[in-house]
């Protein structure tokens, strides 16, 4: 009775002794309250709409803005071909009011320090600005210090452009950057504006109707007022400079609220002029910038009257059907749902058999009893599933661990391998798009003055392309621990591949061995990526190894070989197809064209720097993508006897 019937009552109660106050007190406040949220429903929608259309506008000027960055990062466009573009950007645009690209010192021409042409709209058409000029110091103004120190593009706050414009007006900067060839990464080279005039603004919202004499506004990060019917406020007056002068904090603290609300509908009272208002607020996304609709309080309520007669009638009805369902739902619904928090306790106590069977109801609470139970029950079951699954999957990644650690130690992993050999140097990775994968290399010697090196692909992914290379990397070490030659040894290791190979998996091979007295290498190749031979003289050529299929798909193959002379300072790089097949986010892949970008100045690097700056510009290239196949690299340079 202290809970939902002890509520109901006292209701009732208060309800009758006071009825006739109600009466007259209900209607009025309800008319009021109907209006109100019908008015605070539009108003919030106007505000909004507005706002979208004006952030539509800013959003087009941001667009074309960055769209012209990304011309000047792509396109080195000479002096007429920059004037060009940027006449017609600010012609065809209605909403900029002129444009300019401003660039680094020297950054347009070595002879040039500061060049940054400028088309603005004037009374008799456009007109052409040379900003990079003594008495206009771009370098040290705000649209373009901003977006090169926060590597970002940035709206200004509105300023007075003398000198340039020499109209009160707010700038799109973006940033754009184009590659260094020196240090091999983009650098800043400037800054694409769009300027946007405050007077179009002010335009824009004086168009919008509210009510007979409601208007619009617009209010910029700092509170600065950007558009108002009264000019005189424009860029010199704050809604903090105008609550100081006005004597009134509620404008203060309305300034620091709308910015963190981001839109809404207050009562502003007499603080925005001589008449009581409502003022409906909305963000701008593109910058920030607050779009206010200020609505008359006596405008607003002037239907009130006949809704307040109208909810008189009404009133009274409803009052005395109150009383009655009051007590018949106060009483039918707060038992069965006292049982029901009980039930609700043990559960939340950890005892999930709960017994709800004293509610026999076919009504909404009875419905809600058995939804109770059956959650119970599920949530029961849900419990014991998910210890079960969270114990097998802990099961499997341990076992997946086991596995990767089990792939690791097969692979050779300490460098330099033979520092007793200083005929050459090698060095590998292998790193696997799953927890293990089917990329391997090797390296050993066959005996005192031959190295064998080897490079393969399984055909698929994970823990049974891991087992597959596992067979295939230990049947060429020990076939080539015979003293075959590379081809001879292909050819085995395919015969014994090909029996009990039900999956049909298959194996792409490059296999070389290296004389350490003369610098031959005899190689053959089962289906693998040709390697690439870099000299000290930058000279990047492909190996054409002999044509052979992958091991595993056809019995009977015999194997081809080849000869190659290596030469001092030659280094040899073999690589799977997870190298060049490497995509970046855009769907581009690394390539071969880039790989032999890197294989450069091969003369002063170790063959550990040359993989290490491999892969460095593959992680640079895919920029975050996720790894999509397994990445094998190798490199063997030959440094004589």
């Amino acid at each position: 009775m202290r809970s939902l019937t002890a509520r109901v009552a006292l209701f009732v109660m208060l309800g009758t002794s006071g009825i006739f106050a109600l009466l007259l007190t209900f209607g009025y406040f309800s008319s009021r309250r109907i209006i109100l949220n019908d008015a605070e429903t539009n108003a919030r929608a106007l505000a909004e709409s507005v706002a979208h259309q004006m952030n539509d506008d800013l959003s087009d000027v941001a667009d074309v803005t960055e769209t012209f960055a990304f011309v000047l990062e792509h396109t080195r466009l000479d002096e007429a071909g920059l004037l060009l573009f940027i006449r017609k950007l600010v012609e065809t645009h209605q909403e900029i009011f002129g444009s300019t690209v401003a660039f680094e010192p020297y950054a347009f021409d070595p002879q040039v320090k500061t060049f940054s042409p400028y088309y603005c709209k004037g009374p008799s058409g456009l007109k052409f600005e040379q900003l990079g000029k003594e008495s206009y110091d771009y370098l040290n103004m705000g649209w373009y210090t901003e977006p090169k120190k926060r590597n970002a593009s940035v709206w200004s706050e509105p300023y007075f452009d003398e000198g340039g414009g020499n109209v009160v007006m707010t700038t799109f900067s973006v940033p754009f950057y184009r590659l260094d060839s020196d240090v091999r990464r983009k650098k800043f080279r400037g800054v694409a504006t769009a300027d946007v005039s405050v007077n179009w603004l002010t335009e824009r919202l004086s168009s919008v109707k509210i009510l007979k004499t409601g208007f619009c506004f617009l209010l910029s990060n700092e509170g600065t007022f950007l558009a108002h019917p009264d000019t005189k406020l424009i860029m010199n007056e704050s809604i903090f400079s105008l609550a100081d002068k006005t004597g009134i904090p509620q404008l203060r603290e309305l300034g620091k609220a709308m910015p963190a609300r981001g839109s809404g509908f207050v009562d502003v009272g007499r603080s925005l002029g001589v008449r009581d208002s409502f003022l409906a607020f909305a963000r701008l996304p593109v910058n920030g910038w607050l779009l206010c609709i200020v609505y008359p309080k006596d405008e607003l309520f002037s239907e009130v009257t006949v809704l307040h007669r109208t909810s008189l009638l009404l009133s009274a009805a409803g009052l005395a059907l109150l009383l009655a369902a009051s007590l018949v739902v106060g009483r039918s619904v707060s038992r069965p749902l006292r049982t029901m928090v009980r039930a609700s306790e043990q559960v939340a106590a950890g005892n999930l058999n709960v017994d709800l069977s004293a509610i026999k109801r076919r009504d909404e609470v009875g419905r809600l009893a058995e939804a109770f139970v059956k959650m119970a029950s599920d949530l029961k079951e849900y419990i014991r599933n998910l210890t079960e699954t969270t114990a097998a999957k802990q099961r499997i990644e341990s076992e997946l661990a086991v596995a990767a650690r089990i792939q690791r130690s097969m692979l050779p992993s300490k460098f330099p391998g033979f520092p007793e050999h200083k005929e050459f140097e090698i060095y590998a990775v292998m790193e696997p798009a799953k927890e293990v994968g089917g990329d391997f290399y090797q390296f050993f010697l066959v005996n005192e003055h031959q190295l064998c090196f080897v490079i393969g692909d399984v055909s698929d992914k994970g823990v049974p392309a891991a087992l597959f290379m596992a067979v295939t990397s230990s049947l060429i070490k020990a076939m080539a621990h015979q003293g075959s030659r590379p081809d001879r040894i292909l050819t085995r290791v395919n015969a014994e591949l090909i029996p009990g190979n039900d999956s049909c998996m298959f194996v792409t091979v490059f296999c070389g061995i290296l004389d350490l007295r003369t610098g031959e290498v005899l190689y053959a190749n089962a289906g693998h990526d040709a390697p690439l031979l870099a000299t000290p003289d930058n000279a990047i050529t492909s190996l054409d190894p002999p044509d052979g299929p992958a091991l595993g798909i056809m019995d009977g193959i015999v194997f081809k070989m080849n000869r190659l002379q290596m030469k001092p300072g030659h280094v040899l790089f073999a690589f799977t197809d997870g190298v060049t097949e490497s995509f970046n986010p855009g769907g581009e892949p690394f390539s071969e064209d880039r790989l032999r970008k890197q294989l450069v100045d091969i003369r002063q690097k170790t063959v550990k720097e040359i993989v290490d700056g491999v892969r460095m510009e593959m992680g640079l290239f895919a920029e975050g993508a996720s790894q999509n196949d397994d990445i094998t690299m190798l490199a063997l340079k030959f440094t004589g006897s």
